[in-house]
């Protein structure tokens, strides 16, 4: 019977990183919700960027793009998926064209 606080040692096996990926991107389903999720970070991860560079906070950029702060901040957030209009806007605040292809 064991006492309070032991546990069974529990043998563990180590995963190399790769070879999990690999695995589990056998599956198309998977394999296609991470190439998603990839490009939503990248894209909150880009708008995030500019503005930090240009030395703006989330309210000046809202106020540019004729927003709240809490839209610009859901831009920021790599779970939210904004609109076309919206990143044309950002784009135009910045200086910058809006470039979306399939590749």
């Amino acid at each position: 019977m064991k006492k309070n606080g032991e546990r069974k040692a529990q043998k563990r096996e180590h995963y190399n990183f790769a070879d999990y990926k690999k695995e589990i991107f056998k599956n198309p389903e998977v394999r296609e919700r991470c190439e998603l999720a990839f490009v939503e970070l990248k894209l909150a991860h880009q708008i995030a960027e500019l503005r930090e560079k240009a030395h703006m906070t989330q309210a000046k950029l809202a106020v540019e793009i004729n927003t709240k702060q809490q839209v610009v901040s859901r831009l920021e957030d790599e779970h939210h998926i904004p609109s076309f209009t919206t990143l044309w806007k950002v784009a135009n605040v910045f200086g910058k064209k809006l470039d979306i292809r399939f590749i």
